[in-house]
C-alpha cells in the first residue's frame, strides 16, 4: 500500500475527509472501503464491488491478505502457504498458480473499474499499492484499539471515548465465511484477544466510574459475538452488582439452555459458583409464600413444556420415586417427529 494510503488509515480525522455527501444526504468514502469483520465486502467510491464466490473464494483471500499486507507486503511463500497449503515445496506449479491468480485479480481491479490500484512485486514480495485511499475495517480497528489501550492521559472522557469507538469497531468474527483457513483463525485469534483487552478495560472503567448499565450493556453485545467466550459471566457479575438477581438469574438460565442445547454441556465450575450466589441471596430474600409461588408459575400454559436437559432429568428422577411409591412403573417413550413441509 502506498504511503498515500498508509496515511488515511493513520487517524480516523484523516479517513473523515475523505468522505463526502451524495444526493442521497449519505456519507460515501473517497476510496476503497473493504469490510472483513464477519464477511468480505467491497465499496469503491460509495458503490458496492461484488465478487461472486464460488471459485473466486481464492481469489478474495489473496485480496484480503495483501491488503492487510499494508505497506510491508506479504511474500510470495507466505501466499502459497496460506492459500494452498501450507508445507508444500516450491514446485514450479504452485507458482505458475499463485501467478496465475495475482493475474486474475488484476483482471478483476479492471473489471471493477479501479483504476490506479497495482500489484508492485519487489525481491519475493508482493505489495498492493493505489493512487486513491483505502480503508479496510481490520486495520482501522487494530489502530484505535492499540491508540486506546496506550492512552495515558489524564483526560477521562478522551479514554472511554476511544475505548467505546474501538469496541464498536468489532462487528463479527474475522472472514467469518473462511472460518476454517489456518491463516484466518491465527488473525481471528489474534484480533479476538485485542478486542477482549479493549472489552475488559472498558468494562473496568464503567464499574470503577458506577456506570454498571453501560458495563451490563458491553458484556451482553461480546457475548452475542463471541457466545462461547464466557462474557455472559461478566454480564451476571454485573446483575448481582446492580443487585439485579432475578436478571442474573434468568441470564444463568438461558446460558445454561444455550450450552445444553449447542454444545450437549453444562456451564463450567464459575457459572455454578453464580448461581450459588444468586439462589443464597434470592433465599435469604423470600419472606412470604407469595415470592416462591408466584415466580414458579408460567407467563403462558399452553402448548409443549419447554425445558433444559439438566432440568427435564431432575424432572424424571421425581416422577420416578412419585410412581414407584405407587407400586407402579415408569416408562420414558421418545418420539422423533418428521414433517416433509421444511419448518414443520
Amino acid at each position: 500500500m502506498s504511503g498515500r494510503n498508509a496515511e488515511s488509515l493513520d487517524l480516523f480525522e484523516e479517513q473523515n475527509q475523505q468522505m463526502n455527501t451524495d444526493s442521497a444526504h449519505t456519507l460515501v468514502y473517497q476510496g476503497l472501503k473493504v469490510r472483513m469483520l464477519s464477511a468480505f465486502s467491497m465499496e469503491f467510491y460509495g458503490q458496492a464491488m461484488n465478487m461472486i464466490r464460488g471459485n473466486n473464494t481464492k481469489l478474495i483471500q489473496l485480496f484480503a491478505m495483501l491488503l492487510l499486507g499494508g505497506s510491508k507486503g506479504v511474500t510470495k511463500r507466505e501466499l502459497i502457504d496460506n492459500i494452498y497449503g501450507g508445507g508444500q515445496e516450491w514446485r514450479s506449479d504452485t507458482n505458475k498458480s499463485i501467478n496465475n491468480l495475482l493475474w486474475r485479480l488484476r483482471k478483476q481491479w479492471d473489471a471493477w473499474g479501479m483504476k490506479g490500484a497495482n500489484l508492485v512485486f519487489d525481491g519475493g514480495v508482493c505489495r498492493f499499492e493505489s493512487d486513491f485511499p483505502v480503508w479496510v475495517d481490520v486495520t482501522a480497528f487494530r489502530q484505535k484499539a492499540e491508540e486506546a489501550l496506550a492512552y495515558r492521559g489524564d483526560d477521562e472522557a478522551l479514554r472511554l471515548a476511544k475505548l467505546e469507538e474501538a469496541a464498536g469497531m468489532y462487528t463479527g468474527s474475522f472472514l467469518d465465511e473462511f472460518c476454517t483457513e489456518l491463516w484466518v483463525i491465527h488473525r481471528e485469534r489474534e484480533l479476538k484477544q485485542l478486542y477482549g483487552r479493549v472489552i475488559r478495560t472498558l468494562g473496568g472503567e464503567y464499574e470503577r466510574i458506577g456506570d454498571l448499565p453501560k458495563a451490563r450493556s458491553l458484556y451482553h453485545d461480546a457475548a452475542v459475538l463471541f457466545p462461547f467466550d464466557s462474557w455472559q459471566l461478566a454480564e451476571i457479575d454485573t446483575l448481582i452488582a446492580m443487585n439485579d438477581y432475578n436478571g442474573a438469574y434468568e441470564l444463568y438460565q438461558n446460558t445454561e439452555r444455550f450450552y445444553d442445547e449447542e454444545m450437549g454441556v453444562m456451564p463450567g465450575q464459575e457459572y455454578v459458583k453464580r448461581l450459588e450466589i444468586i439462589e443464597e441471596h434470592m433465599r435469604r430474600r423470600v419472606r412470604r409464600l407469595s415470592d416462591i409461588v408466584v415466580p414458579l408459575r408460567e407467563e403462558v400454559a399452553d402448548g409443549a413444556f419447554y425445558c433444559s436437559y439438566s432440568v427435564f432429568f431432575n424432572f424424571c428422577q421425581i416422577l420416578a420415586r412419585l410412581v414407584e411409591r405407587s407400586g407402579q412403573s415408569m416408562f420414558l417413550l421418545l418420539c422423533t417427529w418428521n414433517s416433509p413441509v421444511r419448518g414443520g
